[in-house]
Parts: structure tokens; C-alpha cells; sequence
């Protein structure tokens, strides 16, 4: 029977990654086996039980700096972060709005949700922060990515629906630094790097990636997907219909950017591309982003995790078949990871269905007018909001 699809993936540097599916998560550590779940083991006592959310399917993930945090949000509103050493919850609480991404702060301390409203709010992570939640910076449309620079302060980087990307000083984030701007469509995802500290790239709608020098928001260079994968849809590879994709136009040639992530050992950025069957990896040499390496995948992602110089990539829903795969760095290239696929083959499972579940398009959410929502779900941005 089918089952769920893991749609987010996130890696630690302790190589910890979870995979999240619905409602639930499960980690494994580096070799593939599942070290945490919050779907309880009865054949395997060592796997530690996670308190699972009771506040519906998670939408976002981040893993602390040093790998000792790992924090979700819910589409109901709840936040958890857990301690990785033994998986307890540390905090767990309601956000003021409904939340699209989170990052906690270089040091540990301090979660920063992102949410539909256009604010990001700070959270005291430990129990006895004096502080009580309240919101750090404010964008007048929703916030879709989040994350912190590896700069001295740090920046915490905003980015939302209408196309722009904001760089503000950390913690005193009404100090804004710059602004991105250039993206003609949503932004979906933002990559500072340990490798370029005054840079970060950020993914979009338009089919775009864009590199930004951060301390002046001036766009450095612009990529575009369909140079290099305009091939999968000539050759039917791409999937685009209407029972794979919920959006109304799912045959128009479209390039939309789920992910990009920096992949710090080997001073690269890694992408993935909605209906596109392919992962790609830009190398930055000399302050440019190079020629990717396009690899071949057996089905279009949901995401990718950079686990060190790994790369783990989820996988659409079908009837059967893998829900993860793994790539690894040969010295030169990327190749199939077969031993590490096939372990999280065995050990990453999820619920299964009586229907190939749907993956609604990022174009669903990331279309300011909401033209793109299936018939009868339009709505009210208002309603989107609260």
C-alpha cells in the first residue's frame, strides 16, 4: 500500500537528520538507523519515544547550530523544541500566529518563528527565560524562510511573498541591515554558508536562484533553472499533472524552487526543483556560483538534507518504492549512496494510505491572489492569516 511521504528533512552537524511525515518524525543517526520516533517501537526499546505534537501536521524543522535543539512548528500553532541528547521536551507552547519556518539563534538560546501574519516573533527557548515571547520584526506580507549568517553578529534573515529578502541585525532586528531585492515570484528558501559569510543565496518561484552580498543587498548573480532543466519536461520526465500537483495550471513549464541549502564541506549550495526528478549542486568558487552537477533522481523531491558532504533527498508520493535517497561525494562528483539509501529504506517508515496522497504545489500558497487553490478552497487571506 502506499504510505505517507516524508515532505521536510532536516540534518544536524551531530548527523542526526529527521525525516518528517504528517504529524510525526522519526531520527536516525548517520548510519541510517532510527536513534528517536514520536511513533512508539515496540519491537525496539532503545528507540527513544518523542512526545509527539498534538496540534496537527508539522510545517517546519531546524536543528540548533551545535545539534543539541531540534525545533517544529504545527499548522495549528504549536512550537516544540526537544533536547537531542534524550529527546525530552524542553518547551512547548502556542504561537501568536500560524508559523512557515523557525530557526533558533547561533547560541542556542533563542527560537524565532517566522509566520503567515508577516512577523517573526523571538521565543525564550529554557523554561526560566524572563522573557516572554514577542515579535522581533515585522514584513507586511507572509514570511516563507528564516535564518541566521555566520557573520559576527549575526544577521537573522527574513524572507517573504512578495519577493524580498531582509537582512536585519541580531538581536536589535529593527537595525536592518539591507534588503534583496530582484525575485519576481515568492521567496521559498534563503542559504547563508560558513564559506561565504557575507553572502547568501536565496530560492524563488520565478525559477530563480539569487546571490547576495547580505551587508549591502546588492545582487551579485542570478540563475536560472531552466537552463538546466528545461530537458526534463522536453523529455516527459517532469511530472506536472493534476494528481500529483494541486494547482490549476499544472502543465505549464514551471520552475518553482522548493529548497537550497548550503553544503559547507564541500563549499557548495545543493537545490531542488518542484515536478523536477533532479538534484543539483552549484560549487561557489571565487565568489560565483559555478556550473551545477544535475543528478538524476527516481522521482521529484519534496526535500533535501545535507548530512556533511550527503545528501539526503525525499521523495514525492507513489504506490510503492523509497521514500528517501542519499547521495554521497565521490572526491568529484555525486553519486548513489546504496548502502545508506538502502538502511533508511529499511528503517524510515511511514503510515500507510489507501491513496497515493497529494502534494499541493508551492504555487498554491505563493500566489499572492490565491488564483491557484483548488476550486471551492480559495478562501480569504484573512482567514490564511489567523
Amino acid at each position: 500500500m502506499p504510505r505517507l511521504p516524508v515532505t521536510l528533512v532536516e540534518a544536524s552537524s551531530k548527523g542526526a537528520v529527521a525525516f518528517i511525515f504528517g504529524a510525526n518524525f522519526h531520527v536516525t543517526d548517520s548510519a541510517g538507523k532510527v536513534i528517536a520516533s514520536t511513533i512508539a517501537n515496540r519491537q525496539n526499546d532503545q528507540v527513544a519515544k518523542i512526545e509527539s505534537p498534538s496540534k496537527g501536521n508539522i510545517r517546519a524543522g531546524a536543528f540548533s547550530r551545535d545539534g543539541s535543539l531540534f525545533a517544529i512548528c504545527t499548522v495549528d500553532k504549536g512550537l516544540y523544541v526537544y533536547e537531542t541528547e534524550n529527546w525530552k521536551t524542553v518547551r512547548s507552547l502556542d504561537s501568536e500566529k500560524r508559523c512557515n519556518a523557525l530557526a533558533i539563534d547561533p547560541s542556542g538560546d533563542v527560537l524565532v518563528t517566522a509566520d503567515k501574519f508577516g512577523d517573526a516573533y523571538w521565543v525564550g527557548i529554557f523554561p526560566d527565560t524572563a522573557e516572554k515571547p514577542h515579535i522581533l520584526l515585522g514584513h507586511v506580507s507572509n514570511l516563507c524562510a528564516i535564518d541566521f549568517s555566520f557573520n559576527e553578529p549575526p544577521y537573522v534573515l527574513t524572507c517573504d511573498r512578495d519577493e524580498k529578502l531582509r537582512v536585519s541585525r541580531f538581536p536589535n532586528a529593527y537595525n536592518i541591515q539591507s534588503f534583496g531585492l530582484g525575485h519576481t515570484e515568492f521567496i521559498t528558501s534563503v542559504a547563508p554558508a560558513r564559506f561565504a559569510i557575507d553572502n547568501a543565496v536565496t530560492a524563488s518561484g520565478d525559477g530563480t536562484l539569487r546571490l547576495w552580498n547580505m551587508h549591502t543587498g546588492e545582487l551579485l548573480q542570478t540563475v536560472e533553472m531552466s537552463k538546466y532543466l528545461a530537458k526534463y519536461y522536453e523529455s516527459g520526465a517532469a511530472v506536472c499533472g493534476e494528481n500529483t500537483y494541486e494547482d490549476r495550471t499544472a502543465a505549464n513549464q514551471r520552475y518553482g524552487i522548493l529548497r537550497v541549502r548550503a553544503v559547507d564541506a564541500i563549499e557548495s549550495f545543493v537545490a531542488v526543483v518542484e515536478r523536477i526528478p533532479a538534484v543539483l549542486v552549484f560549487p561557489f568558487r571565487q565568489g560565483k556560483l559555478g556550473e551545477p552537477q544535475v543528478i538524476d533522481i527516481a522521482q521529484p523531491p519534496t526535500d533535501v538534507g545535507v548530512l556533511g558532504d550527503r545528501l539526503v533527498v525525499s521523495y514525492t508520493p507513489k504506490a510503492s518504492g523509497e521514500l528517501v535517497a542519499v547521495l554521497k561525494y565521490d572526491g568529484n562528483q555525486y553519486v548513489a549512496d546504496d548502502e545508506l539509501t538502502t538502511a533508511l529504506s529499511l528503517n524510515v517508515t511511514t503510515m500507510e494510505t489507501e491513496t497515493v496522497p497529494k502534494i499541493a504545489s508551492i504555487f498554491v500558497w505563493g500566489n499572492k491572489m490565491y488564483l491557484e487553490r483548488p476550486k471551492g478552497e480559495e478562501g480569504d487571506e484573512h482567514d490564511e492569516q489567523e
